[in-house]
C-alpha cells in the first residue's frame, strides 16, 4: 500500500493452531491460547484457516494519523503494512493393479504459513477514535492476509483430490503425470494469489487501508 524500508519483527504466536477471537466490544485478538480461556468468543472458520499459521509483528508508532501512517510506510514489509506466504508438501504412494495399470494407493498434503502485520505501541495513549479506526484497519489486514492462507490451503486440498483420484498404464508414467498436474496446480495457484492481490488492491478494497478521524 505505501513505500516501505525493514521491518523489526517480534515473533507473536509459535506455529502451531492460531485463534481468531472476539470480545464483546467486536474487537478482534489473535492468540495462540482458546478463546474462551480470555473470556472471547471463537470465529471457527477464521480460526481453521489459521491452523499451522504462524502470527508476527512489527512495531510501529505515533499518537496520530499523520505520524502513524508515516511509521507504516517506514517500517512495513516490502512496500507494504501486511505479508502472507505460505508452504506446501506433498507426496505420495503408487502401485501396480491386478489388470497391469498404476494407481495411487496414499497421498499426504500440508501447509504451513506465516502472516505479518503491524503492532501499535503507543495504542494505550491514542484518543478513542484514533484506536478505533486502527482496530478496524486491522482486523480488515489481516482478514486480506488470512485470503492468501486460504488460497495455500485450497491448493492442497486440490493437489489431494486430483493426485488420489490418478491412475496410468504403468506407474513410471503416472509418476510423470502427477508430478506434470501438480506443477499446473501449483502455477494456478500462485497466479490466483497475484490476482487476489491485484483485484483488491493489497486488501484497500477489503478495508485494509488505514484512514483516521
Amino acid at each position: 500500500l505505501v513505500a516501505a524500508a525493514a521491518a523489526t519483527v517480534v515473533p507473536a504466536a509459535v506455529q502451531a493452531q492460531v485463534n481468531r477471537c472476539t470480545g464483546d466490544d467486536g474487537r478482534v485478538r489473535y492468540t495462540d491460547r482458546p478463546c474462551a480461556s480470555l473470556g472471547l468468543a471463537r470465529d471457527a472458520e477464521a480460526s481453521r484457516r489459521l491452523s499451522r499459521v504462524q502470527v508476527q509483528q512489527y512495531d510501529v508508532g505515533g499518537l496520530d494519523g499523520p505520524s502513524l501512517e508515516a511509521s507504516l510506510a517506514a517500517r512495513g514489509p516490502g512496500g507494504f503494512h501486511g505479508l502472507a506466504d505460505w508452504e506446501f508438501v506433498y507426496d505420495y504412494r503408487v502401485a501396480p493393479t491386478p489388470e497391469g495399470r498404476c494407481r495411487v494407493t496414499g497421498v499426504r498434503t500440508g501447509i504451513t504459513g506465516r502472516i505479518l502485520v503491524p503492532r501499535w505501541t503507543d495504542e494505550a495513549k491514542a484518543p478513542p477514535g484514533l484506536r478505533a479506526a486502527w482496530q478496524r484497519y486491522l482486523d480488515a489486514l489481516m482478514r486480506h492476509e488470512e485470503g492468501h492462507i486460504a488460497n495455500g490451503q485450497s491448493l492442497t486440498r486440490a493437489l489431494a483430490h486430483d493426485i488420489g483420484g490418478a491412475t496410468g498404464p504403468d506407474c513410471k508414467t503416472l509418476r510423470a503425470d502427477i508430478d506434470a498436474m501438480a506443477g499446473r496446480l501449483i502455477d494456478d495457484h500462485q497466479a490466483r494469489d497475484r490476482r487476489y492481490d491485484a483485484e483488491t488492491g493489497h486488501g484497500a478494497t477489503q478495508g485494509a487501508r488505514f484512514t483516521w478521524p
